[in-house]
């Protein structure tokens, strides 16, 4: 017999059957919780959190580089900051996935504390605990921003990679080098220290833009004619591969199609060097120019490389007999040449003949950029030439002087907004100039450090692995 209790049970349960639930939001657009379900704990432990524990942990090898890692309640977009001097700074924006994830900050300086913080895209804001990125050895040498004018100097070029040795003074019987960056205020954000004393010289950015390249050299450290020495392809997080250079004792470059080019004294023996190629996988070396074909009685001691893509050639450069001269890669004939060694061209003025000369490049106008000593040797200043093939005359057309002496090494870049970028080899001093002869940005590493090739860098980001 049915109740009248029975009929009211009844008619609830058809009542919640016939109730429409409200709308909610996609989840998968929008990982941020609705406000209604949030337990208001904290984000460490609320499951229902858009994010959650969020950690940090530095980079195995180089701690200034860090991993931010936390957990994800639903799939997109993550803006990442942390906070350097008060200002926020952002990486790449992150497409977060549902559980763990985990990115790569690059940019914070060693021996830092910074805060940072995650945004959803919908705005929810997430705080991390404080970065503390590790120390940098005692032993390098922490530069000074003698000046700076950021209306000057080139737009984007926020970071400087180079090369120098840690101690100062002599550099012949066996320092320590490093490869590093640093920002435009000075602060050291990431830095290599080249294995067994060896040297590196000539760092650089790849020709794709992905990468770094830097030298291991066992000339000046071992002696060994540069039997061993080699140029490492590097992520700024981790080591892509280690190519055989052997004969390799100053510059090198890399070309279009990734062969990599050097004068080597392998190839030919000190003061006779050759110039020689590896392309990308190749076993053997091919030797593309020898000294001997120029006849130069000081010999070839080289001090300077620069390819030439639109005529694929390369002009040498020699401290030996303080020449330049330009060769044709595909039929090793000597195109033209200047300096000391007789048979080349002129100057006009004859004073503005260069001498010690190094980091040698052509501009984009043509120009002929070298970075020499002075006719005192007082100063290295930086010459640059119009190259008249006709009256075979290097006529110069500006020059800038840093008012510093640097014995030993330099090099000199025209960027692209016209400014040269003047590294003052020995004298550890790298100096930005405009074409007015400002001076833009001047960085002082202290004492008499030998500094390699010097290159501005716009993002870091692009130089991390995939």
């Amino acid at each position: 017999m049915e109740t009248p209790r029975h009929h009211f049970l009844i008619f609830f349960s058809l009542l919640a059957a016939c109730t429409v639930a409200e709308p909610v939001e996609n989840p998968v657009d929008n990982p941020v919780d609705n406000p209604d379900t949030d337990t208001g704990e904290d984000t460490d432990t609320d499951p229902n959190a858009a994010a959650r524990q969020l950690d940090w942990r530095l980079h195995d090898d180089h701690e200034s580089l860090v991993y931010v890692s936390w957990l994800q309640k639903a799939a997109g977009e993550i803006t990442i900051e942390y906070n350097l001097d008060g200002q926020w700074v952002s990486i790449p924006t992150h497409d977060g996935v549902e559980g763990e994830n985990e990115a790569l900050v690059v940019g914070i300086p060693y021996d830092t504390d910074a805060d940072w913080r995650l945004t959803t895209s919908g705005g929810e804001v997430f705080d991390g605990d404080t970065i503390t990125t590790g120390d940098l050895s005692s032993g390098f040498p922490l530069p000074t921003v003698v000046s700076g004018d950021s209306g000057k100097w080139l737009p984007g070029g926020s970071y400087y990679l180079g090369s120098l040795t840690e101690s100062d003074g002599n550099y012949w019987d066996g320092r320590d080098f490093w490869t590093f960056i640093i920002d435009r205020e000075g602060r050291v954000v990431w830095a290599n220290l080249t294995p067994s004393q060896n040297w590196t010289l000539f760092a650089q950015v790849s020709v794709s833009g992905d990468h770094i390249l830097w030298d291991e050299q066992t000339f000046w450290s071992d002696y060994d004619n540069g039997a061993a020495s080699t140029v490492h392809r590097t992520y700024l997080d981790a080591e892509i591969e280690v190519i055989g250079t052997p004969g390799l004792q100053h510059s090198f470059n890399e070309l279009p199609d990734g062969t990599l080019a050097w004068m080597s004294s392998y190839h030919g023996g000190s003061y006779n060097e050759s110039l020689v190629e590896r392309a990308p996988g190749a076993t053997d070396v091919e030797v593309v120019w020898a000294c001997g074909s120029w006849g130069a009685r000081d010999g070839c001691a080289s001090n300077g490389q620069f390819y030439v893509a639109d005529t694929d050639s390369y002009l040498l450069s020699f401290y030996s007999n303080e020449s330049i001269v330009e060769v044709s890669r595909s039929t090793g004939e000597n195109l033209w040449w200047a300096g000391a060694r007789r048979g080349g061209y002129s100057f006009d003025p004859p004073s503005a003949q260069f001498a010690w000369q190094h980091g040698i490049s052509y501009t984009d106008a043509g120009t002929l950029l070298v970075s020499t000593h002075n006719e005192n040797s007082t100063s290295t200043i930086v010459r640059e030439y119009a190259v008249d093939h006709k009256e075979r005359t290097l006529t110069e057309v500006w020059s800038f002087d840093p008012e510093i002496f640097g014995a030993y090494n330099g090099d000199a870049w025209r960027l692209d907004n016209g400014n040269t970028l003047h590294t003052v080899g020995s004298a550890g001093r790298v100096k930005e100039a405009t074409a007015d002869g400002e001076v833009a940005w001047d960085v002082n590493f202290g004492g008499h450090r030998l500094m390699g090739r010097g290159e501005l860098i716009a993002d870091l980001y692009s130089l991390v692995s995939p």
